[in-house]
């Protein structure tokens, strides 16, 4: 008897009684290149099994101790891998031990007296369809692991949208997934049974489409599952002629992450209403829908009155708080009849940026109705706010523009409305304007004066006019006024009021005023050399100027280059940029007095003529503005204003200044009222620094004659 040896690829057990037959089954396995182990009688085999596990087992029925029949039935028992394949040997064409064989667990029988060739090739074709079968199980098992990971659930429909088969999804083990329905709820059903009729009708339709072309199509459809609104992807593939096969995915979390993209990408992160972004799009929409159906629709665009000081004075959080609630009360304003009374009317508000808002209002069959909802916003601006603990008042300018009028293009549109607005806001603010061409010819002009300015400086254009100041008690020259001037190389002289609002609103101002205090510091310094006596240099110092934070340097700079006494400089304020920021006022005049340069107020009685304010701000001049001069004598009121602020100004010690003065009789009567100096076309005009030279040369002259005489 052979002995058992170690199992290996190709190993067959063989367990017959009879010496015989397994030698014969032994030569067998031999010519077709398997190797054999022999088993005397059933018992035999079930030990070599459970410490060898052969490849194969032919089993003898007849044998004695243990029978072929228990010897199966035990090694099926026993056995924990793979199920190996048996093959039964049984006497002739014994039909009750065939069925007896398959009952215990054979793969296979073959009867006495045996083909042995034939046996041979059989045993090989048992070993390969055994090994088929480990591979596909093994691969059925790793396709069910694949599945039970994937959370989505499969189905198979034919054409007609019957469910052929469904095997629902799992999230986490044991747990269907909420796109799933119970099994028998599918299976044999017809799809307008399991879902809404629309999604049915959808999903057949889809299903059709990809038997017909053969191409993967999706579905995606809404359900409430346990009391939520979920959203669900089914894709569907062609498996055959009649066949698809559906994979059906919870999209809700990919549905929620796109909602929220599209927040960032389409609402304002502060108020929440829709941004630049969102209103565009909705206005190029409206834009479509108006050309095709001939309609009109209207543009708003709104910009909050001096919000910037807000932000300034209170805060940039109670600017934004204001801005949060300046949206809900726009919300509130706003009706739906303005807007489109058809589908969704969200972007028709939008925040462009700042305090910039826009509101579109289409199917505008009157002029009238924009401007009446120009007016309600208006009106809902000017209530006031409760932010913080802090009452605030503010008002709205809005430009309107509309369509087909004033432009058939979404730039356009908001570009003049842009225009209208800030025409507005030149008229006084507060105020809503209708856009016209003429405003983008003043907007044309404005910018092209802005890029001339901005070349002013480089190009030298800029020179100075001095107006003299005249001691009342004396009649001479104690001081002049520097006032700057621009000769465009294409316009000429461009008047003042026309480029200094431009440089204040451009920010020139603060380098222009710079290269004015240099210049003239410079200029006094010369006229102290040539008329070899001093006279003050008044310079006009903008809010910008005043509230730049390197003032005090600058001041100081062009003293020091120039050589001029600090005594000799003369700042002029005007009465608004002292009171804008009362502490911030009183620390930059604290510097200003520091270096000993002379301050004055300028147009005094135009602003706010506080007294208070007066006295804290100790400052050593003031100027009465023009337009209290004209008149005199003969406007009384005029006359007793005048007298007034000379009195109270007397009353600080403080000097004052008339300007304006244009005729004898109203110097003569500032003289009677106590003035101190004046300055005015009467005495004296704006003048090259030539002509103010040979003014101080002939007075000094003057002066030589009376000591001679």
């Amino acid at each position: 008897m052979a002995s058992p040896n170690p199992t290996k690829r190709g190993v067959v057990l063989v367990a017959d009684d009879d010496p015989v037959m397994r030698l014969l089954m032994l030569e067998m396995l031999g010519q077709v290149g398997l190797d054999g182990i022999e088993a005397e009688d059933g018992a035999q085999a079930v030990a070599y099994f459970q410490s060898m596990v052969p490849d194969l087992i032919l089993l003898d029925v007849e044998m004695p101790n243990m029978d072929g029949f228990l010897a199966c039935r035990e090694i099926r028992r026993i056995e924990t891998g793979a199920p190996v394949p048996i093959i039964m040997v049984t006497g002739g064409d014994d039909i009750e031990a065939v069925t007896n064989a398959y009952e215990v667990g054979a793969t296979d029988f073959v009867s006495k007296p045996i083909n042995w060739p034939i046996l041979g090739h059989r045993v090989l074709y048992v070993l390969r369809a055994s090994d088929a079968i480990v591979r596909l199980r093994a691969a059925d098992a790793h396709n069910r692991a694949v599945l039970a990971a994937i959370p989505d659930t499969f189905f198979r429909l034919n054409r007609d949208g019957f469910y052929l088969d469904y095997e629902p999804g799992h999230e986490r083990p044991g747990h269907a997934t909420i796109s799933a329905f119970p099994m028998e709820a599918c299976i044999g059903k017809h799809v307008t049974e399991v879902f809404p009729r629309d999604i049915a009708e959808r999903l057949v339709e889809q299903m059709r489409a990809v038997l017909d072309t053969q191409h993967i199509r999706s579905v995606d459809y809404e359900l409430v599952r346990f009391g939520a609104v979920h959203h669900f992807e089914a894709r569907l593939v062609a498996t055959g002629a009649s066949e698809v096969l559906g994979l059906v995915r919870d999209i809700s979390e990919r549905k929620r992450t796109e909602e929220q993209i599209r927040r960032l990408a389409y609402c304002d992160s502060l108020t929440g209403i829709p941004n630049r972004q969102a209103f565009l799009e909705t206005l190029e929409r409206e834009l479509h829908r108006s050309k095709t159906g001939n309609k009109k629709f209207a543009v708003l665009f709104m910009d909050l009155d001096a919000f910037k000081r807000i932000n300034d004075t209170l805060g940039h959080n109670v600017g934004d708080s204001l801005l949060k609630v300046v949206s809900e009360r726009l919300r509130e304003t706003i009706r739906p009849s303005d807007l489109v009374a058809r589908g969704d009317q969200s972007h028709n508000l939008a925040r462009l940026g700042g305090d910039e808002f826009t509101i579109l209002i289409p199917d505008l069959e009157r002029v009238d109705h924009a401007l009446n909802v120009a007016q309600r916003v208006k009106e809902a601006m000017r209530r006031p706010f409760l932010i913080d603990g802090n009452e605030i008042f503010v008002t709205a300018s809005i430009g309107i523009s509309l369509f087909p009028e004033d432009g058939d293009d979404c730039d356009s549109l908001l570009k003049f409305a842009d225009t209208a607005m800030y025409h507005a806001k030149n008229c006084g603010k507060n105020n809503a304007k209708l856009y016209s061409s003429s405003l983008t010819m003043q907007i044309m002009s404005h910018v092209k004066l802005e890029v001339g300015l901005r070349k002013a400086l480089k190009n030298q254009e800029l020179y100075l006019l001095y107006q003299p100041q005249i001691e009342v008690r004396t009649g001479e020259i104690v001081g002049v006024e520097a006032l700057v001037r621009w000769r465009h190389p294409e316009r000429g002289i461009v008047s003042p009021t026309e480029f200094i609002p431009l440089a204040e609103e451009t920010g020139l101002i603060v380098p222009i005023g710079e290269w004015v205090l240099r210049t003239a510091c410079n200029q006094a310094r010369a006229w102290q050399r040539i008329a070899r006596r001093s006279i003050r240099m008044a310079v006009n110092l903008s809010a910008k100027q005043f509230k730049d934070e390197n003032l005090s340097q600058i001041v100081i700079s062009a003293l020091h280059d120039t050589g001029l006494d600090p005594k000799m400089l003369e700042l002029e304020l005007t009465e608004g940029t002292l009171m804008d920021d009362a502490r911030a006022t009183m620390a930059t005049l604290e510097q200003l007095r520091a270096i000993g340069v002379y301050l004055s107020i300028d147009d005094f009685g135009t602003g706010y003529s506080s007294m208070n304010y007066l006295k804290r701000f100790d400052v050593r001049a003031l100027k009465i503005d023009k337009s209290f001069i004209f008149g005199l004598p003969e406007d009384t009121e005029n006359a007793a204003i005048t007298r007034a602020i000379i009195a109270m100004a007397h009353g600080l010690k403080m000097v004052v200044v008339a300007e304006g003065v244009e005729t004898g009789e109203q110097l003569v009567m500032l003289q009677e009222c106590g003035c101190d100096m004046v300055q005015g076309f009467y005495l004296g005009h704006p003048s090259l620094p030539e002509v103010i030279t040979q003014m101080l040369l002939k007075a000094s002259a003057v002066a030589l004659v009376k000591i001679a005489e």
